[in-house]
């Protein structure tokens, strides 16, 4: 039977994590709470053959009284042959679930499901929909090994509230290239579809020209991006993106530059747009004009025709577009 006692924090072992479920807790608000008006949920302890306590539930708060430099705290204090090793955890799991429950705790709770005892398959139908994942042993797989993970990586996708998704791309990288994403992911902090964009480009790149990623992403230009801190985010961002779709599709980054040097050329009014196909993977080039009247549709007729006659005995420069692919 459980008792309620008065736990001097010197006899409560906070580095025994085995019912750890808590990553990246941001201590500031519990902390405010305690200092205006002390703890309200007393800890759950279970004593230790060595005289200790382990924390079952209360690790935030542990920590908490510790960086506010309190002494002891109320507790529930369970004998070790009252509580086995899955019922503490399944404890710490369900104090756990009542606020919002990141991608990496999800990962460690069921990590630690299997390690103490429960079957796959009871995992999969019982505790993957309760951590709102859908019940497939894909699913599970996918996000335990996200544990393996380089650590500043999955902080990372956890402070970033990233999907499973998202996170799951890299687990494709070797542990060096994940080490080498870092950079990029604290400068320009990509959300979820360009990340997925530019870790898909890297590792086709890597895979075409037998490189790793880490040594693409040691590049000079891109190296000096990264450290362009007065520049925007956005803006770095996006001319990451250009580089890395350069490195992977060199002849249609090629082609489009050419098409945007000659729409640049053709001086157009606002009223018409020019469009060329997608990709360059046909002939068909497509523009669009605004007017408001008859008046305005015979002056923008009258640019286009003054274009076209300017081109006339010129060598046709759509074709060497289309040609280009």
């Amino acid at each position: 039977m459980r008792t309620l006692e008065t736990i001097p924090l010197t006899r409560i072992d906070w580095e025994d994590t085995t019912f750890l479920v808590t990553l990246l807790p941001d201590l500031e608000p519990l902390q405010a709470s305690i200092r205006l008006i002390g703890l309200l949920e007393p800890l759950i302890l279970r004593q230790k053959t060595d005289g200790l306590y382990q924390i079952v539930c209360g690790f935030k708060r542990v920590e908490a009284l510790r960086l506010l430099a309190i002494n002891e705290a109320a507790a529930f204090v369970y004998h070790l042959t009252e509580l086995t090793d899955l019922q503490a955890l399944l404890l710490a799991i369900n104090h756990n679930i009542t606020r919002p429950v990141n991608l990496g705790e999800k990962a460690q709770a069921l990590a630690k499901l299997l390690d103490f005892g429960l079957s796959e398959r009871e995992v999969i139908d019982r505790y993957l929909p309760l951590f709102a994942l859908q019940s497939n042993a894909r699913i599970l797989s996918q996000i335990t090994n996200l544990l393996s993970l380089e650590r500043r990586v999955l902080e990372y996708l956890i402070k970033e509230d990233l999907s499973l998704s998202a996170a799951v791309r890299f687990l494709d990288l070797k542990q060096e290239d994940q080490k080498s994403m870092i950079p990029l992911l604290l400068a320009l902090r990509p959300g979820e579809n360009r990340l997925k964009e530019i870790i898909s480009f890297l590792r086709e790149i890597s895979l075409r020209d037998d490189v790793s990623i880490s040594a693409l992403l040691a590049r000079e230009d891109i190296g000096e991006l990264l450290a362009e801190v007065q520049t925007p985010r956005p803006q770095r961002l996006e001319r990451l993106r250009r580089i890395i779709k350069q490195m992977r599709f060199p002849l249609l980054t090629a082609t489009e530059a050419r098409f945007a040097a000659y729409k640049q050329s053709l001086a157009l009014p606002s009223q018409i747009s020019f469009h060329p196909p997608a990709f360059f993977e046909d002939e068909e080039f497509r523009m669009e004009l605004k007017f408001k009247d008859f008046r305005s549709f015979r002056e923008l007729v009258a640019t286009l025709r003054r274009i076209t006659d300017a081109s006339k005995g010129n060598r046709d420069p759509l074709a060497d577009l289309s040609n280009s692919r």
